[in-house]
């Protein structure tokens, strides 16, 4: 027995060693594969960062076998058409010579060097000389930034002014406490409880604060960087709610306290942020039509004449169709005469001013006008659309977009009514029934109140 015992002990044994030494050579065979992984990942890294080296050398000498050739044929820079007389060909030498110089000092640890390598971006721009609407774009914008100058001073002079009027309305105004029981800085001091969702059994305990904000008009400077935000429209509603709300100097706020105060942020937007910046494109328009023009400087015609031959050979004859039936002659007379289209416009204002009236919570006298407004005006639109089918007929009335337009309004307008009266009509089907339902009981009420 005890030989049995020692055997299955040993096979035991032996098994226990058998599958360690597997999970050893797993393991190793695993670690052998990762580093066979990791060297190729390397080998492939080394041979991209080669291959992408030789991209570079292989560049750098086309562009700058380019240079020698042009400085070759158009001379450097002594007489007049020389290659370096151009902006773009120095720009051309100033990216060839960057190029040239960082493979020079590849081996090189000094950071100047490695500023230039950084410079290497700098080769797509050579792309702007051979472009010939890239070449006009950055011409506009080098002669823009020349006089662009005088707006951008004007425009800085505006700031400086509206942020001048802010500090006086707005300093020491921007303060607030996370209480927002409490007015002053002395006051906002220690701890107030804070219900969670509006829970009162669910409290918690916060300290209170006193808060300045990010963005306010204690000076000049300040008061500039706020107004900038504003202009660009990003969270400037919550500065102006903060304007509108401020009291006093080093005290919190008290909501619609001063609501005029929106008139300042107003006018500074429509003054700033509209008109000044529509200035700047303005501008920027203005200079790429005056570069167009520069192409046609050799020209005997002038702009005008140039638009008028442009406009005679573009020009198509304009079709005007005018029907012979001498009935449908006078439907067609009578909607194109100005006096029609003046009344149809009158009728137009006077339904959009109807619509405007619309508005929440209105009284049922109000709705039952507004339906028949909408009735009124439909049926008249519809008889206009008839009219003109009438005089122009469907290829003639059809071929114009903005009738289409109108018939597809007209057509919406008539499809809304049928489903307002379909609806209103099982709406008062259905209060019909309830109030037959409730007739007995009426009755007993009249009957109770009459003994009463």
């Amino acid at each position: 027995m005890m030989v049995v015992v020692v055997v299955a002990v040993m096979v035991i044994v032996t098994m226990m060693m058998v599958v360690m030494v597997m999970a050893m050579m797993v393991v190793v065979v695993m670690m052998m594969v990762v580093v066979v992984v990791m060297v190729i990942v390397v080998m492939t890294v080394v041979m991209v960062v080669m291959i992408l080296g030789y991209f570079d050398i292989a560049f750098t000498s086309v562009f700058t076998v380019e240079i020698v050739l042009k400085m070759t044929t158009y001379g450097a820079f002594l007489h007049k058409g020389s290659f370096c007389r151009n902006y773009f060909n120095i720009l051309d030498l100033l990216v060839v010579a960057v190029s040239l110089i960082s493979m020079g000092l590849e081996s090189s640890a000094i950071s100047v060097v490695k500023i230039l390598r950084v410079l290497r971006v700098l080769r797509p721009l050579r792309a702007i000389n051979r472009a010939k609407g890239l070449k006009h774009v950055v011409q506009c914008v080098f002669v823009a930034i020349r006089t662009i100058g005088n707006i951008v001073l004007v425009t800085t002079l505006l700031q400086f002014m509206f942020a001048c009027i802010g500090v006086q309305l707005f300093k020491g105004k921007f303060f607030s406490c996370n209480d927002l029981s409490k007015m002053t800085e002395k006051e906002c001091r220690g701890y107030y409880y804070v219900y969670k969702d509006g829970d009162p059994t669910q409290m918690e305990l916060r300290p209170r604060q006193w808060i300045h904000s990010d963005f306010h008009f204690d000076n000049v400077l300040s008061a500039m960087m706020s107004l900038f935000t504003v202009s660009t429209f990003e969270g400037w509603p919550q500065l102006l709610y903060q304007a509108i709300d401020s009291y006093k100097e080093d005290m919190g706020p008290v909501y619609n306290n001063r609501v005029e105060m929106a008139i300042f942020f107003i006018i500074y937007i429509i003054l700033i942020a509209f008109f000044m910046m529509n200035i700047f494109v303005g501008f920027v328009i203005v200079t790429f039509q005056e570069q167009g023009e520069t192409e046609y400087k050799n020209c005997e015609l002038n702009k005008n004449q140039r638009q008028c031959v442009q406009y005679a050979l573009k020009a198509r004859p304009l079709r005007c169709y005018i029907p012979k039936n001498p009935y449908q002659y006078q439907v067609w007379y009578v909607v194109t005469s100005s006096y029609f289209e003046y009344l149809m416009f009158a009728l137009i204002m006077l339904n959009t001013i109807c619509l405007g009236m619309q508005h929440y919570n209105q009284s049922e006298e109000m709705n039952h006008i507004s339906d028949i407004l909408n009735v009124a005006f439909t049926i008249i639109f519809t008889l206009e659309m008839v009219l003109k089918l009438m005089a122009f007929k469907a290829r003639g009335y059809f071929g114009d977009p903005w009738n289409v337009f109108d018939f597809l309004i007209v057509i919406g307008s008539i499809i809304d009514v049928i489903l307002s009266e379909i609806d209103h009509g099982t709406l008062g089907t259905y209060k019909d029934g309830n109030a037959r339902s409730h007739k007995p009981t009426e009755r007993t009420d009249n009957s109770d109140s009459r003994r009463t």
